[in-house]
C-alpha cells in the first residue's frame, strides 16, 4: 500500500515536470519566433563603401547622424530628414543666420560641434545607429569611438559628384528609399548629358579657381578641381599633385605672380569676404565688390579673364549641390556662353530644391559675372 502511494507520487511529479517543461518549451519558442519576428522587420545588408570597406547595417536606417551638410543635404534629399538625430555647425540653423530658413527642420537637434572634432559622446546620446561619414572626415576616429557602441560607420562623400553618383542606389536601399533616390540619380544623369552633349568636341578653356580666400586654389583630388573638368575648362593648377594619401580636399596657396603668368581665360572665386554662404542670398552689391576687388588686384589687368571680364563670383550654396554637379554646370554655362544659350540651370535647381522640401529660388541669385 504504502508501496503504490509512493510509486502514485513520484508518477504525479513526473507528469508535473513534464508539463512544466512543455510550458516552458513552449514559451522559449514563442519567445524565439517574437525574436525573429523582430529581427525580421528589416534586412541586414552588407554595403562596401567607397574606402572598400564592408559594413553590415540593419535596414531601414532609422536615426543617422551625418557628417557635414553635405551628407545632410543628400540624406534629406533621400526623404530620410526625420532619421537624422545630430548635427554639426555647418547644419545647425543656429549658427548660419543664412540657413535658418533651409535647415529649419533641424532646429533643436543635439549639436556636436566642429565637424572635423566632433562630440563623440554626444552622437553616441543622440541615438544614432549609423554615421555617414566623407572620406575627409574622421571617419578613422569615429570606428574607434563609435562602433563600440553599435554605431556603424559608412564612408560614401556627399561632395564628390563620382561618389555620390555611385552610391544613390545602395543609399535608396539603406534607407528604404528606393524611389526618391533614383529621382536623384536621373536629375545628376540628365546633368551629367547635358554637359556631354553641349561639350563634345568643344576646347576647354583655361580656369583659375580661388576657394574662399585670395590666393588660395583647389588641386586634383578635390571635388572643387572635377566641377571645373566636368565643365569644360582646364584648371591651371590642375598640374599640382597633392599628397593623395591624405584623401583631404586639396588646397593650395599660390604665388599671385604665377597666376598672372598662367594667364586663365575665366576666373571663377568662391565666397564673399566675411559671408557665409546659404539659401538667403547674398545682396547683388555685396557680390559685385568681390568681383571689383579680384580684377583691380596689381598686375592682374593683363590678365586675359579681367580682360574679357569673365570673372565670376558664387555662392557655394548651390555650386555644391549634388556632389557638385551644379557647379559643373554653372562653370560650363560661365565657360561656354554660346553653347550651353538654351540651357536653363533654375530647370534642374528647382528639382534640387524641392527634394529639399524648400522654396525654389533661382539660381541667379547666387552668382555675379563682373560687370567693370
Amino acid at each position: 500500500m504504502k508501496s503504490q502511494e509512493v510509486s502514485s507520487r513520484v508518477w504525479v511529479l513526473i507528469r508535473t515536470l513534464m508539463i512544466i517543461g512543455l510550458v516552458a518549451g513552449l514559451a522559449t519558442a514563442c519567445g524565439s519566433a517574437n525574436s525573429a519576428t523582430t529581427a525580421g522587420s528589416g534586412e541586414t545588408i552588407t554595403i562596401t563603401d567607397e574606402l572598400g570597406r564592408q559594413v553590415e547595417v540593419a535596414t531601414p536606417i532609422k536615426a543617422v547622424y551625418p557628417d557635414l551638410w553635405y551628407q545632410a543635404e543628400l540624406v534629406r534629399a533621400l526623404g530620410a530628414a526625420d532619421t537624422i538625430t545630430a548635427v554639426d555647425t555647418t547644419v545647425n540653423p543656429d549658427k548660419n543666420p543664412n540657413n535658418v530658413e533651409y535647415f529649419a527642420d533641424f532646429q533643436g537637434l543635439p549639436d556636436v560641434g566642429h565637424y572635423e572634432q566632433p562630440n563623440w559622446e554626444a552622437i553616441v546620446s543622440s541615438g544614432a545607429e549609423v554615421a555617414l561619414m566623407r572620406r575627409n572626415g574622421p571617419w578613422q576616429e569615429a570606428i574607434k569611438k563609435l562602433e563600440p557602441f553599435g554605431i556603424k560607420v559608412v564612408v560614401v562623400t556627399g561632395w564628390d559628384p563620382v561618389v555620390t553618383r555611385k552610391y544613390l542606389p545602395q543609399l535608396g536601399q539603406l534607407f528604404g528609399k528606393e524611389k526618391q533616390a533614383q529621382d536623384l540619380a536621373d536629375l545628376f544623369d540628365d546633368i551629367d548629358g547635358t554637359l556631354k552633349e553641349k561639350l563634345d568636341g568643344v576646347a576647354p578653356r583655361t580656369a583659375y579657381f580661388e576657394n574662399n580666400a585670395d590666393f588660395i586654389t583647389s588641386v586634383e583630388g578635390s571635388g572643387w578641381h572635377d566641377a571645373l573638368v566636368e565643365g569644360g575648362t582646364a584648371n591651371i593648377f590642375g598640374d599640382v599633385k597633392a599628397d593623395s594619401s591624405s584623401a583631404a580636399v586639396h588646397q593650395f596657396e599660390v604665388d599671385p605672380v604665377e597666376i598672372i603668368g598662367r594667364n586663365p581665360s575665366v576666373i571663377i572665386h568662391n565666397g564673399v569676404d566675411g559671408q557665409t554662404s546659404g539659401y538667403q542670398p547674398w545682396t547683388r552689391e555685396q557680390m559685385a565688390e568681390q568681383a571689383r576687388k579680384i580684377a583691380g588686384r596689381s598686375g592682374w589687368q593683363s590678365i586675359d579673364a579681367v580682360r574679357t571680364k569673365d570673372i565670376y563670383v558664387f555662392n557655394n550654396f548651390f555650386y555644391s549641390a549634388l556632389g557638385k554637379k551644379f557647379g559643373a554646370l554653372a562653370v560650363a554655362k560661365w565657360a561656354h556662353p554660346e553653347q550651353f544659350a538654351d540651357v536653363d540651370l533654375d530647370t534642374y535647381f528647382d528639382r534640387w530644391l524641392a527634394s529639399q522640401g524648400v522654396e525654389p529660388r533661382t539660381v541667379g541669385d547666387y552668382y555675379h559675372k563682373y560687370e567693370g
